[in-house]
């Protein structure tokens, strides 16, 4: 296997290998006798401990029983991403994922596809389905209803999340919430736990990269038990610009929880509250461009990757944006078994998003928008109210939810020089400050059948409502350079209107609007055990979701609601097969799985943004279909390999945009073959362990996104793959008041092999290279170029 800066595998070897290396994983020659250790399936020491009340990952047999694809990463594949990982980069190692990045830490933004359907926003485009994917952090939805976004450095820190489920497709209509059509992706942190204990680790490594991270648990205290956890990090980009700018990023994040255990149930509560801010490189030309030069002046170097270098990044005053995003979250959860067979389950919860793009210099810009701040937020409260009923061969599930949102998508695209700043207009410049209240309701009803041990049957159904009520206050949410008016228009009319000597363009509707749709969502899933090892299942799931409406363009601010807004539609389905041996002659703590699925992705609002703050919009109908595998085990007491691969297909049935159709082509950035496998060994030193892990992690060629045509284009970026190895020495020590406990130094290498790879491309406008509006930039690749070789120290204590 060829690992060099020229890798170009081909995705039918890698199809091979791969399969190879999976089978290859269950004819591992078992050790003489298996000794008892902690599991492949489970998370650490302190999930062993778990109460009743706290969040749980669903174990291998639960996996094994269910009639659902779910993939469950424990820590030891989380720690695969590395020490200053964030969720994005741990979630890389579930099968059908694709990460897309500008960095490599958790304080830096990705776009998140699974089974080639998008989730988060890195500032991608041709991406499809804005927030199809549902994502939770210990059970509480953390996608934004209003702008359908959720940000992957909202969750910036890996220490303090023990655990990542992927569910795909809708799954059961109990476990669904507003915009489920692809999965569900759960983020599950440290729990409170029966006993006391921490744990402290402290990360160095390349760029500067700093890391600190921490729990604390009080064990079980007359019924209370409680945990803190957080982390906060900082460091410097990859990118080397030529004046010594290093793009600096910084995160950190905080998360409490108590759980109250009582004769008749429990009620645990919480917080939770991240931020992530750091300065953004702008994409780099794969080849030299006449006229784009690193500094943007005559006579300098050309900028591109073949010129300036492959990670070269232009200076500090001539392109400057700083991201800055955060979540504040509170949350409540009360079990009460109200007799014998019934529990009532209710979740309430508040949260905040806050946004700040801050573009504080754009050489390449030139006019009145050269400046840009962008500064939304969304106010969310919900409640979700059910019971669960258990009969002697049924189990029901009933109940619903209620969420109300507040999205304000406020920006101002300005020009200092022409008398605008963060709040004042000034004339040619855009704004705008729509208003979003979303109120999203749900009832369902779900039944668990299971007339004998080996089968279960369960069907669902659900009645969902999708109500957003639109209105424009830019008038009154920013100031005017003196003789500046607006230019408005209504979508609901197309109706013009100016004020003023000169204008600047009101990017949302002056008109206020209202819709509201409602739909029904079936469901059936199925298991049947046919050996004590193998078991048999398949689904069948529809999903209901609005269309974003985030950024300056698309519905209610240049589609016309009333006309243009349809609830999106995913039909999905799934048949495949699992594998369980717990203890068998060589296998220990197995479980794999494979499935075929297909997935219609109908009616679908797309909607690409500019650099320039232009949106281009297309509709249109996809289909996702491939194979997703996975494998875990202990074939050896002190061997742990792992394996995830898939294979996806995705096309458009139709992508109409500008009156031009572009049916049957790719969706772009889906990878034709994804899949990562690896191996820790543990070699007992004295009283000391030393575990070496290597692993190796691929993605297959994918096609890419044409911005002057905004459409799908028949190029494809190559596909790229990263070598990886860590080691970790564990030494017990003893600690004053403490007693036996134990600590660890690690050393991780990432991409040890320094392949150059690109992790995104896309045939650009040059919009970002725009100097004087004459440079012929459109047409070329431009590209985010993926992490070089990277290397961390860690220290760490548990206690």
């Amino acid at each position: 296997m060829r690992l060099s800066s020229g890798v170009r595998h081909t995705d039918r070897v890698m199809q091979l290998s791969l399969m190879a290396l999976l089978l290859s994983t269950s004819c591992l020659i078992p050790a003489a006798a298996y000794a008892q250790t902690v599991s492949a399936g489970e998370v650490s020491a302190s999930s062993a401990l778990s109460l009743p009340g706290v969040t749980t990952a669903p174990s291998q047999k639960k996996v094994f029983k269910s009639g659902n694809t779910t993939r469950v990463l424990n820590r030891k594949l989380l720690e695969a991403a590395g020490p200053v990982a964030g969720a994005a980069q741990m979630l890389s190692y579930a099968p059908g994922v694709q990460i897309t990045g500008y960095g490599n830490t958790g304080a830096s933004k990705y776009t998140v596809t699974l089974n080639g359907v998008q989730q988060g926003w890195g500032g991608f485009g041709g991406f499809t389905g804005d927030g199809a994917i549902g994502v939770t952090l210990d059970g509480v939805p953390v996608v934004d209803p209003g702008s359908d976004l959720w940000q992957s450095n909202m969750i910036p820190q890996s220490g303090m999340i023990q655990s990542v489920t992927t569910t795909y497709g809708p799954g059961n209509a109990a476990d669904r919430w507003y915009n489920n059509l692809a999965g569900t992706i759960e983020f599950t942190p440290v729990q409170p736990t029966a006993k006391p204990g921490g744990d402290i680790n402290l990360t160095y490594g390349s760029y500067g990269q700093k890391n600190i991270e921490f729990d604390l648990r009080t064990g079980n205290y007359h019924g209370w038990s409680t945990v803190i956890a957080g982390g906060a990090g900082d460091g410097n980009s990859f990118r080397k610009s030529p004046d010594g700018f290093q793009s600096p990023s910084n995160d950190y994040s905080i998360y409490l929880k108590t759980v109250k255990n009582f004769s008749a149930g429990n009620f645990a509560f919480g917080g939770y509250f991240a931020r992530s801010a750091g300065y953004r490189v702008p994409v780099i030309p794969t080849s030299p461009i006449p006229g784009v030069t690193i500094s943007g002046n005559a006579g300098a170097p050309l900028y591109s990757q073949q010129t300036s270098g492959f990670y070269s990044a232009p200076p500090y005053n001539y392109y400057e944006k700083f991201d800055t995003d955060a979540l504040w979250m509170v949350f409540a959860r009360e079990n009460i078994e109200l007799d014998d067979s019934t529990t009532l389950h209710n979740l309430t919860y508040y949260e905040n998003f806050t946004r700040t793009h801050s573009r504080l210099y754009d050489f390449g810009s030139v006019g009145p928008q050269r400046y840009e701040y962008n500064n939304p937020y969304t106010n969310v409260i919900g409640d979700k109210l059910w019971l669960t009923e258990k009969l002697p061969f049924n189990t029901l599930n009933f109940g619903g939810y209620y969420i109300h949102t507040l999205y304000n998508s406020r920006n101002n695209f300005y020009n200092t020089v022409l008398g605008g700043n963060k709040g004042v207009v000034n004339a040619g410049g855009k704004i705008r400050s729509s208003y979003f209240n979303v109120d999203n309701f749900a009832m369902f009803l779900q039944d668990d059948i299971h007339p004998v041990r080996a089968l279960h049957i369960i069907p669902g159904i659900r009645f969902v409502s999708f109500q957003t009520t639109y209105s424009d206050s830019a008038l009154q949410d920013f100031a005017f350079a003196p003789g500046v008016g607006l230019s408005t228009h209504c979508v609901l009319d197309g109706s013009t209107a100016t004020s003023g000597t000169t204008q600047a363009t009101d990017q949302g509707s002056s008109c206020g609007s209202h819709v509201s749709r409602n739909g029904v969502e079936p469901s059936i899933s199925a298991n049947l055990q046919v050996m004590p090892w193998m078991a048999l299942y398949g689904s069948y799931g529809e999903a209901l979701r609005t269309p974003s409406v985030g950024g300056g363009g698309g519905l209610f601010q240049k589609i016309n609601p009333t006309t243009g807004y349809q609830l999106e539609l995913g039909q999905y389905y799934d048949i495949g097969a699992k594998f369980h041996v717990e203890n068998g002659r060589f296998l220990h703590h197995f479980v794999a799985g494979v499935d075929y699925f297909h997935l219609r992705y109908a009616k679908q609002s797309l909607s690409t943004q500019l650099a320039n703050g232009n949106a281009l919009f297309a509709s249109g109908s996809s289909i996702y279909q491939g194979v997703n595998m996975f494998a875990d085990d202990n074939p050896l007491y002190n061997l742990y390999v792992f394996g995830n691969a898939s294979f996806i297909d995705a096309k458009y049935q139709t992508y109409i945009t500008g009156g031009t159709s572009y049916g049957g082509r790719h969706v772009p950035y889906v990878p034709s073959v994804n899949f990562n496998i690896g191996a820790y060994y543990d070699i007992p030193i004295g009283s000391m362990l030393l575990e070496p892990r290597m692993w190796y992690q691929y993605t297959g060629s994918q096609y890419m996104f044409n911005n002057n045509t905004g459409a799908p284009s028949n190029r494809k970026m190559p596909g790229y793959g990263t070598l990886n190895m860590s080691a970790k020495l564990t030494v017990p020590v003893t600690l004053p008041y403490v007693g036996h406990k134990s600590m660890d130094v690690s050393l991780t290498a990432l991409n040890i092999t320094n392949n150059q790879y690109n992790a995104y491309e896309y045939i650009g406008t040059g919009g970002y290279f725009n100097y004087s509006g004459t440079v012929p930039a459109s047409g070329f690749t431009y590209a985010y170029p993926g992490a070089p070789f990277t290397i961390y120290g860690s220290v760490g204590f548990h206690f």
